[in-house]
């Protein structure tokens, strides 16, 4: 008779410090021997769970088992639970193996074979399974407490932390993070890359910041290369500004908990809250379903922004004289004609000096942005009205889409609906709302706190001089872009006059944020509106309208 041995224990720590692997092993083997059976194989698994059959070495041991060949004639474990924890897995692996000829042994639960047998070892595979959820259920129950009370669960901590015993409790040490400095310094840089670039760089997408930390040699914590999903999931982990949210997902199906089962973990700050909101605008806006990839992706210092003042289509760019010449075009006009519309057409070098020019000597200069910032500074009590109110609005819109949420994941449990590919992409999409619902809220409460009274002259003064000089610095097109999405929302252009639109509330907290750090951090947040009272002026031209 040949036999097959197969172990298990559920988790890494068991694999590295328990002996129960070795021991299943020599008792598997005693018993074969008492019955001068053969060990053909022996099949592993180290620190896999019995609750689903997704396991290298029994699938494996399957497989054989119901080859042709058949190098054994009977598979022995220790008991039950090693071969399984689910009673229907229970059921069809040792149906299979019947069904190849090929006996099943637990040698602590000998019940025989026959009619009987499927009984028994269908309640024991029932009572496997229930004590399993229940272990499950108290372990999660302790780690959620553990979590309560300030301490870290044992999984590996983000990048930039690590774990330091806090106290110790019997037999357990119960951990807390603190920050790992040199890691804490890569995730400082990559954020700084990304809002505000390095040198004359502007802000760096994902991939341009993997790729300049791979080229100078910087590595993971585990030696390994920085991709652009790692350099995202930095980008988007709340622990750096003292947020780590403990019980968010399910552990088996990923699936989003309810947000009362959710616990707040505080952690040591690594990156401020600007820096961190002024990087979750700037992926929102560059989210294909928000912004175009054209859009976000272009070095054209006015895409995006402007449109033609006639038909309301964007502007895009059109080459002359063999590409000598660069125009901004109303793009209704460039695919159907003059007929369906005449707007206009002006250099793109022209259109982007005027749009700077203003900027830079009239709304930014410090009598400007005294004038357009004072009125808001006059009336701070209506504008903690106003954004109090605007946060009512997000949090009534919150509460409304979470319910939406909850109601499609219980019709969902309930098989009431079926998680296909559309609605995996829909609930993913309300998902990405229901996030950006949070962050504004944020935001506003963060604004509301601003003293907006204490911006005096000498900031105002402060503030546009380093603004100024980030728009004229010599820098590449893409670092002034940022700072001019931050400061204007849309630029409507016709034969006449141009009108620059964007938002005093926004600007005023910008420098409020400026007047706290003393640092610019661009907002790309889609939270302009359009002003009657917005800065108008004819563009200069040989004659008296644009070229056309």
């Amino acid at each position: 008779m040949r036999a097959a041995i197969y172990v298990r224990v559920s988790t890494g720590r068991q694999a590295l410090q328990d002996l129960s692997i070795p021991d299943q092993i020599a008792q598997c083997e005693a018993y074969c021997s008492k019955r001068d059976w053969e060990v053909a194989a022996t099949y592993t698994d180290a620190g896999a769970s019995a609750t689903n059959d997704n396991r290298t070495e029994f699938q494996a041991m399957i497989a054989e088992a119901c080859s042709k060949a058949k190098p054994f004639d009977v598979v022995i474990v220790h008991s039950q639970s090693r071969f399984a924890r689910n009673t229907l897995d229970l059921l069809h692996y040792t149906k299979k193996l019947e069904k190849a000829e090929v006996q099943f042994v637990s040698i602590t639960q000998d019940i025989g074979s026959g009619d009987q047998a499927d009984v028994l070892r269908t309640i024991l595979g029932a009572m496997d399974e229930y004590q399993s959820k229940e272990t499950s259920k108290h372990v999660s129950r302790s780690m959620c407490e553990n979590a309560r009370q300030g301490f870290w669960n044992g999984a590996q901590p983000p990048f930039g932390y690590r774990t330091y015993v806090a106290e110790r409790r019997g037999k357990k040490d119960k951990k807390k993070l603190e920050i790992n400095p040199a890691e804490a310094e890569i995730v400082r840089r990559i954020f700084t890359l990304y809002v505000h670039g390095e040198g004359e760089k502007g802000p760096m997408g994902l991939k341009a910041i993997a790729s300049l930390l791979n080229s100078e040699g910087v590595q993971t914590r585990n030696g390994g290369k920085f991709l652009l999903q790692y350099i995202h999931k930095i980008l988007t982990n709340e622990a750096y500004v003292t947020r780590h949210v403990f019980n968010r997902r399910d552990s088996k199906t990923r699936k989003i908990k309810p947000e009362d089962q959710w616990i707040l973990l505080k952690t040591p700050r690594i990156i401020e809250d600007a820096d961190f909101n002024a990087v979750h605008d700037r992926l929102d806006s560059n989210h294909p379903l928000t912004t175009s990839p054209r859009i976000v992706n272009s070095n054209i210092l006015l895409t995006g922004l402007a449109h033609c003042s006639q038909c309301h289509a964007p502007m895009r760019i059109q080459t002359g004289k063999s590409g000598k010449y660069r125009y901004y075009k109303c793009g209704k006009r460039a695919d159907a004609g003059r007929s369906v519309c005449s707007g206009c057409s002006v250099r793109m070098e022209k259109l982007d000096d005027i749009v700077l020019d203003v900027l830079i000597e009239r709304t930014l200069a410090p009598s400007r942005l005294d004038e357009l910032l004072s009125p808001l500074f006059e009336r701070d009590l209506d504008r903690e009205r106003t954004i109090q109110n605007r946060i009512k609005g997000l949090k009534s819109d919150k509460r409304e889409m979470k319910t939406q949420l909850d109601a499609l994941w219980r019709q969902i449990a309930t098989e009431d609906l079926r998680l296909d590919a559309s609605l995996k992409a829909y609930i993913e999409k309300m998902q990405s709302k229901y996030e950006s619902i949070i962050r504004a809220i944020t935001r506003l409460e963060r604004q509301n706190k601003m003293p907006l009274g204490k911006f005096d002259a000498k900031s105002i003064g402060t503030f546009s001089s380093a603004l100024r000089s980030r728009l004229t610095a010599k820098c590449q097109n893409r670092f002034r872009r940022a700072y001019v999405r931050s400061l204007i929302n849309r630029v409507d252009v016709d034969h006449e006059r141009i009108r620059i639109c964007g938002s005093n509330a926004v600007l005023a907290g910008l420098a409020s944020t400026y007047s706290q750090s003393r640092r610019l951090v661009p907002t790309f947040a889609q939270e302009w509106r359009t002003r009657r009272d917005s800065n108008a002026r004819p563009l200069p031209s040989e004659g008296s309208t644009l070229s056309s």
